[in-house]
């Protein structure tokens, strides 16, 4: 009888282990994000980035926004010269900051997430606001952009921005 009854005990501490066990693979799985889950946080940290660095480019605080940009970043804004590295980008801001005031408002359409490396397809609208002595006129562009983003020391920064914008008037657009 003791056999039995120490067989049965044992047998139950076994059950109850594998079940604790399976409890905490539960709440572990539970604890973290499925794939959807992440690729939403990671919109919403790019997003915020995105308010941010725009923000900042409206105040003219073109080294502060340039921290979200890689030191190594390139830059393709279709119709002018690349923009190789970060202080280049700044640099660029800057040279066109006086001509009168500059305004780009950016929307997130897809997220792609690979670990500490994301994707983002978006539209921009950029507009300009001519001064006295600019020597080109207001206009507001709408365009498509792609950013490629890496994860470093837990932020987001650009490594690579590509964005295409429309012909504007009276230039030779190839014809489709």
């Amino acid at each position: 009888m003791n056999r039995i009854f120490f067989s049965l005990f044992l047998a139950l501490m076994v059950l109850q282990g594998c079940k604790d066990n399976s409890a905490s693979d539960t709440t572990m799985e539970a604890a973290s994000p499925s794939p959807e889950e992440e690729v939403q946080a990671v919109r919403k940290e790019i997003e915020e980035i995105n308010n941010k660095v725009t923000a900042l480019m409206k105040a003219g605080a073109y080294e502060e926004a340039g921290q979200y940009f890689a030191e190594d970043l390139v830059q393709y804004i279709s119709g002018q010269p690349p923009v190789l590295g970060r202080q280049a980008w700044v640099e660029s801001r800057m040279a066109v900051a006086d001509m009168g005031e500059w305004d780009l408002q950016l929307e997130v359409l897809d997220l792609a997430l690979d670990g500490d490396i994301a994707v983002e397809r978006g539209r921009g609208v950029q507009t300009f606001t001519a001064n006295e002595t600019s020597p080109m006129p207001s206009f507001q562009l709408t365009g498509d952009y792609m950013v490629y983003w890496k994860r470093k020391d837990s932020t987001w920064v650009i490594q690579w921005d590509y964005v295409a914008m429309p012909p504007q008037e009276g230039t030779d657009a190839p014809s489709e």
